[in-house]
């Protein structure tokens, strides 16, 4: 890639979802290192016990580099560390001389001395929410230069989850299948991800909001066998999912139009008509609504307190968060 103007910067701070931070992490190394200096002017500091060694960091910011204008510094896991030594390491980062150039990450960094607001680069990612994967999803097959079609990146979504890492490890595997082709489309997808739907907390979302009683059993036994205590972020998610319908609803009422609306859930028209959202929409009433938020309230709270399996209370959570009472379950 062509060299970054980092020119004048000797701190960069990056910060937010964990997937986009590496790799903005990675651009910003490829950019300054050079590969033929790298093992000489660059280091990485992780954090052991959440301690770093300070006069370890201090040496190396004051070290010049060999060979090249400057000499990078990545900390790793900045905000894990304890407090103390924290502190001593923004002394140390605050005065970093403009041979080097230090990359700080971690969720949340705060530094405090910070250095100089002119040699200071500050940058946070968001978390992409389910509705902005069909754009995330068509920029990672872009920098690929390879362009995707609506209907490979619902098999996608629908097959691996939202976890970025794991879909940009597929859209790599998918970008070789494509070849020379520069349209993805879900034949090529499916070749490797599969045709059929892997069961994920979105589908549950969708068995749930359709009132498939019987799927959405299924689906949850699986996620409970094949990803073990995450029963919290399940609960999570499918209060997530009921709330966006609500509000979709609630626009809706108000006059809304549906197109604009529909926007709180999903900015792609395939998505929404390939998972029936007008229908799951349309199941839930306000009463559906507040039983079904109030059954996930109270079956967190068993989860916590309670000493039954948590499997079964899952099980025994499903009947009560389906629409109109279980009017609508399909077995």
């Amino acid at each position: 890639m062509a060299p970054e103007n980092l020119s004048g910067i000797r701190v960069i701070v990056i910060t937010g979802e964990e997937f986009q931070r590496s790799q903005r992490m990675k651009e910003v190394i490829d950019s300054v290192v050079d590969p033929a200096t790298r093992d000489f002017n660059f280091d990485t500091i992780a954090p052991e016990k959440k301690k770093i060694p300070i006069g370890t960091l201090s040496e190396l910011i004051l070290t010049f580099p060999m060979m090249a204008a400057r000499r990078v510094i990545l900390i790793r896991d900045f905000d894990s560390l304890d407090k103390s030594i924290k502190n001593q390491a923004c002394e140390v980062i605050a005065k970093t001389p403009e041979s080097t150039l230090v990359i700080v990450e971690g969720e949340k960094v705060t530094l405090s001395p910070k250095p100089p607001k002119k040699y200071l680069m500050t940058e946070s990612f968001k978390k992409i929410y389910d509705n902005q994967l069909p754009s995330w999803i068509k920029g990672r097959f872009l920098v690929r230069n390879k362009k995707v079609a609506d209907d490979a990146i619902a098999l996608l979504i629908n097959n691996v989850g939202d976890n970025l890492r794991e879909l940009d490890n597929e859209i790599d595997k998918i970008t070789i299948a494509a070849g020379d082709s520069t349209m993805v489309n879900e034949q090529v997808v499916a070749q490797v991800v599969g045709v059929f739907k892997r069961h994920t907390v979105w589908t549950l979302c969708n068995a749930v909001g359709l009132g498939e009683f019987g799927e959405a059993v299924r689906i949850l036994e699986n996620l409970m066998e094949n990803e073990k205590n995450k029963e919290t972020f399940f609960i999570a998610t499918l209060v997530s999912h009921i709330m966006k319908i609500a509000e979709y609803n609630n626009l809706v009422r108000k006059g809304t139009p549906r197109q604009e609306a529909m926007k709180v859930i999903t900015e792609s028209q395939f998505l929404w008509n390939l998972n029936k959202m007008e229908q799951q929409a349309r199941n839930f009433n306000s009463r559906d609504i507040r039983r079904s938020l109030t059954m996930l309230g109270r079956t967190e709270s068993s989860l916590k307190k309670s000493r039954m399996d948590k499997g079964l209370i899952m099980d025994l959570m499903i009947p009560f968060i389906l629409p109109k009472s279980g009017k609508t379950i399909k077995t």
